[in-house]
């Protein structure tokens, strides 16, 4: 008898080893285990104050129940944040398994089955990606709780001790103040179940056994049963309501206006296996061996609505494979709810009668059935066949992170927080880049405020919430939608007090520069600070809504209560000497022991079928996956395998894929790939590749592959023609011809002027004297006017730096009505040269736009496009514009020693070819287009980027597609513009004009604009 509870303080032991061994390898690179640190943050500085400033425009933290954080807050105070958050890990852990041993001690009623199943929970797959990947603190100790919670619910039903329901009631509203979601599910999916186990065992007392008990029978004992089902029913709604009261008036009062965001747990598994894997065969992970003999438990009559809440856990569980959660949840909430916390429920729930099968396989009555049937070593095999494979499970899981990261490297933050408390930079709003669930880190160690956040239901400006996106730092990631959202952010920051970004990924560089902000400094942890300059500091008083005190203090208050109180009452009567007494007699006094005595030869046989066809399916599942990872058995194969491993910088292994009798070494491959440079070899994704092929005889072949590649600035699309050779049964590409392309002198020397800014001069905290304050560089707007077409307002013109130092202009651009109101502002983004050298002018067009999506009926395209946007619904027609430009300081990203040769031009093309006659790399080269009509008026303005690099000495052809401007309607010059531009001074040289006769204009003028990537 005293083996049983060994086998707990075994399962606690195991559990406290493996999972206290692994949180500090794992739990920091999980989705939210930071951002529940971030939240425990806030509570370890303001534990009565609701309103955090520091994500988006402010949010309060009454939309997310607070215990779990509130009590990694309290042990923070003893030993700092992580050892909140690992302490709050470790008591999780504790928790689910004492809880899972009681919740299989009220199912079975035998104390070593309950043993067993608390050994399985510690290494559980569904605990370890709960924990390990996923990080959802709260969402485990909220089912922990619950399951500790079950027994009491049970034991009230049946035996009416008043004790029992107290510590029901505790345990409950503890689980509440933990994670809202779980007892309002657990209402459904676990406490119906159990109080209908509880009836239905009342029922078979009275009527000598389960088998008797009929529906009649059942409802009798029902129906005297009320009394105590409403004792405990009412109280428990009056716990969720009121424990976290301020949490039902704040979704109220701030309904999510949130889109749906796309989660892999609604994806049709059989087409997405990745989601699949992680959302389906993990959570299962060994209990899919044992599923029949699962549901035939549970669809016993004692078990009857757990076996019908097991299938629907299970239905639901499975996300958009079938129509059928869709149907059941309905769309809203089908979109909104992350569908994996059913099959994590599933499993949980499973987890007792898998703990049952092993004990009777081990050392029950199945043992000798199996040991008369097959022998000692079948049932060595198969028995060890299963802890294999659990224990597979739970490592390849844990792992799971370390093959595929879900991250980016580990970032040290320190470098970040002494720039932002430095020298008042704190003040504006910061944004973070390619930084992860570690943006939330770095928000939990510093007072500044960012337009960005982690925890979306708490987003309410619409050009967030208009987006499927989560965050801003990853929008790469969500193509039109997240670069989208981006690109509103950095074309307006003045909007949002955004002056400071870090940035962790240099896909996002081109459209930082393009869009006019300036590299300010690289930090010792490798983080590029980026500036814009010009915008205003955030004023003294943020707008926040009114303070209730009453609900502050209630939020501080209640919810930790609720937790003290439930352990007190545990306490009292004795329930962790119960947990941990060494004399626990074989059947718990309050539970029903089911006699095993052999299992029908029916089941029997499906069990052992059932486990062969799923491991056939797991082999037929890796025999195809090593068929797919052959992948030079084709050409089709072999081109996409090279395009892959190229675009994940995996270059040993596409020289691999290249014909090694080509006389291509690896050294020269790579050397020729560090030469090459620009928007595609450095700042692109790629998106798909089609491979096709067009000829093939005998050993060699022909494929035309269509490339499609996303880039922060434009969507590039290429027909490639590649030839390939087959030997030895793989195919293999052959190296494509080298450029010839030879700098005309081996030294250059270049004189240039520079330029520096001493800032302050003085080493003070004081504000900036005024003689260090250097007065803003002159600039002129010229030629502005305005263009419509299809109810879409652009305004274009010409801006001239007329000072003697160079300027970073930000150009702004106004639409007025008839009264002078402002009826729409925007800024010129990528179709303008931001930084301007004395004397230098640009063409610029501010293309007003309004939040993408705002109206839900919004139709978007399926495939990203960075000139997407969303036209202006105005409420009247402009009957004035104002263009204001706003000249600073620039000191680097000056470099113009680019020449354009104009080769030829038609109605319809443009090509010519673009040298390059300084010293440094231009990486990415932008050309502006300006469209002129017969009287030299300007009609529009647009915007194209090269495809590579225009290395030293060295040149690019480019080729463009004219546009059609017929559809243009402009306003004559000047017409309704309040501040009439000037004409073009004779000290200043007007545009150089090529004349053509285009379709709608009559001449243009092309501006060249370089950004250099690695500057010297």
């Amino acid at each position: 008898m005293g083996k049983t509870n060994n086998l707990l303080l075994l399962a606690l032991g195991i559990g406290l080893a493996f999972h206290g061994s692994a949180i500090f390898f794992t739990l920091e690179d999980t989705y939210d285990a930071l951002v529940h640190l971030f939240f425990a943050d806030h509570y370890l500085q303001h534990w009565f104050e609701a309103w955090e400033p520091r994500w988006y425009t402010g949010f309060t933290v009454q939309g997310y129940p607070p215990l779990v954080h509130q009590a990694m807050a309290f042990f923070a105070m003893a030993g700092g944040l992580k050892f909140g958050l690992y302490l709050m890990a470790l008591l999780a852990v504790v928790l689910f398994i004492t809880g899972m041993y009681r919740f299989s001690l009220m199912l079975t009623g035998n104390p070593r089955i309950a043993g067993t199943a608390a050994l399985l929970a510690t290494c559980c797959s569904a605990l370890v990606e709960t924990l390990h990947l996923f990080g959802q603190l709260p969402s485990l100790v909220g089912l922990s709780l619950l399951l500790h919670a079950l027994p009491e619910i049970y034991s009230w039903v049946r035996y009416g001790n008043r004790r029992y329901l107290f510590r029901a009631l505790a345990l409950i509203g503890a689980t509440v103040c933990s994670h809202h979601v779980t007892p309002i599910f657990g209402m459904v999916f676990f406490i119906f179940p159990t109080l209908g186990m509880a009836v239905m065992d009342l029922a078979a007392l009275e009527r000598g056994g389960v088998r008797q008990v009929n529906l009649l029978a059942f409802w009798r004992v029902l129906r005297r049963s009320l009394g105590r089902l409403m004792a405990f029913g009412l109280p428990t709604l009056v716990l969720i309501v009121v424990l976290i009261l301020p949490y039902w008036l704040n979704s109220k009062a701030n309904p999510i206006t949130q889109v749906p965001i796309p989660h892999g747990s609604r994806d049709n598994y059989l087409e997405v296996f990745s989601s699949g894997l992680v959302f389906f065969l993990i959570p299962w992970g060994a209990l899919l061996l044992f599923l029949p003999y699962i549901f035939y438990r549970y669809f016993s009559k004692r078990y009857l609505f757990y076996g019908l809440s097991l299938a629907l856990l299970t239905l639901l569980g499975t996300g958009g494979t079938t129509p059928l959660p869709r149907m059941l949840l309905g769309e809203n909430a089908f979109n909104i709810l992350t569908l994996d916390r059913f099959t994590l429920w599933a499993s949980m729930m499973s987890l007792p009668m898998l703990a049952e099968l092993v004990y009777r396989y081990l050392a029950g009555d199945l043992r000798e059935i199996w040991l008369s049937r097959y022998g000692s070593n079948y049932h060595r095999l198969v028995g060890g066949g299963f802890f294999g494979a659990y224990l597979f499970m739970a490592v390849f899981t844990m792992s799971l992170g370390y093959f595929r990261p879900s991250q980016p490297e580990r970032i040290n933050m320190l470098p970040i927080v002494n720039f932002l408390n430095q020298d008042m930079h704190d003040h504006w709003r910061y944004l973070t880049l390619g930084f992860g669930d570690q943006m939330a880190w770095l928000s939990a160690q510093t007072n500044a405020l960012s337009v960005d956040g982690n925890y979306h239901s708490a987003r309410r400006l619409p050009e967030l919430t208009s987006r499927a996106v989560e965050r801003l730092e990853n929008s790469k990631y969500r193509g039109l939608e997240g670069l989208g959202s981006l690109q509103q952010f950095l074309t307006v920051p003045e909007k949002y007090h955004l002056k400071f970004i870090f940035s962790n990924d240099k896909f996002y560089d081109p459209l930082l520069y393009f869009s006019g902000w300036r590299r300010l400094q690289l930090l010792e942890n490798g983080i590029m600070v980026w500036e814009r300059a010009g915008v205003a500091p955030l004023p003294n008083l943020l707008p926040r809504p009114e303070p209730s005190r009453l609900l502050n203090l209630w939020w501080g208050v209640v919810p930790p209560l609720s937790a003290l109180v439930a352990y007190l009452v545990c306490i009292q009567w004795g329930l962790t000497a119960t947990w941990l007494s060494r004399r626990v007699p074989s059947t718990h006094p309050g539970y029903s022991a089911w006699s095993y005595s052999g299992m029908r030869r029916p089941m029997l046989l499906l069990s052992q079928a059932w486990g062969w066809v799923v491991f056939a399916a797991l082999l037929l599942l890796a025999l195809m996956l090593y068929r797919n990872s052959l992948l030079q058995a084709s050409p089709e194969k072999a081109v996409q395998a090279y395009y892959d491993a190229v675009d994940f910088k995996e270059f040993e292994q596409a020289h691999a894929y290249l014909d090694p009798e080509a006389g291509l070494s690896l050294d020269q491959y790579l050397l020729e790939l560090s030469v090459g440079d620009g928007l595609l070899s450095s700042y692109a994704k790629l998106e798909s590749v089609r491979p096709r092929v067009e000829g093939r005889k005998g050993n060699q072949a022909r494929v035309r592959a269509q490339v499609r590649y996303v880039t922060p600035l434009r969507v590039v699309e290429q027909e490639r023609v590649h030839d390939l050779v087959e030997r030895g049964g793989r195919w293999y590409l052959l190296p494509e011809p080298r450029d010839p392309d030879l700098p005309p002198q081996q030294w250059v020397e270049q004189r240039e002027v520079s330029y520096f800014n001493h800032g302050r001069r003085r080493v003070t905290t004081q504000q900036t004297h005024h003689e260090d304050v250097l007065r803003r560089p002159r600039t002129e707007v010229y030629q502005t006017r305005v263009l419509e077409a299809d109810s879409t307002y652009s305004v274009v013109g010409w801006v001239q730096n007329i000072d003697a130092y160079p300027a970073d202009v930000t150009l702004t651009g106004r639409l007025l009505g008839a009264d002078g109101t402002e009826l729409a502002r925007y800024n010129a983004g990528q179709v303008l040269k931001h930084q301007l050298l004395p004397g230098e002018g640009s063409p610029f067009r501010v293309r007003f736009q309004d939040i993408a999506w705002r109206v839900a009926t919004a139709s978007k395209p399926l495939t990203y496009n960075p000139d997407q946007f969303q036209p202006l619904d105005l409420a009247e027609m402009p009957g004035a514009f104002e263009v204001l430009s706003e000249g600073n300081q620039a000191t680097q990203d000056l470099y113009h020693h680019l020449a354009l040769e104009v080769d030829t031009l038609t109605p319809q093309t443009l090509s010519g070819t673009v040298h390059n006659l300084g010293i440094q790399e231009a990486t990415i080269v932008q050309l502006l287009i300006s469209y002129y009509d017969a009287q030299g008026q300007p009609l529009w303005v647009d915007s194209q980027y090269l495809e590579a690099s225009v290395r030293v000495q060295r040149r690019q052809p480019f080729r463009l597609e004219l546009p059609d401007l017929t559809h243009l309607q402009a306003w004559p010059p000047d017409q309704g513009n309040l501040t009439p531009p000037p004409r073009f001074p004779e000290a200043l040289q007007a545009p150089e004009l090529l004349p053509v006769p285009g379709r709608g204009f009559s001449y243009i003028h092309v501006k060249v604009n370089a950004y250099v990537g690695v500057p010297r």
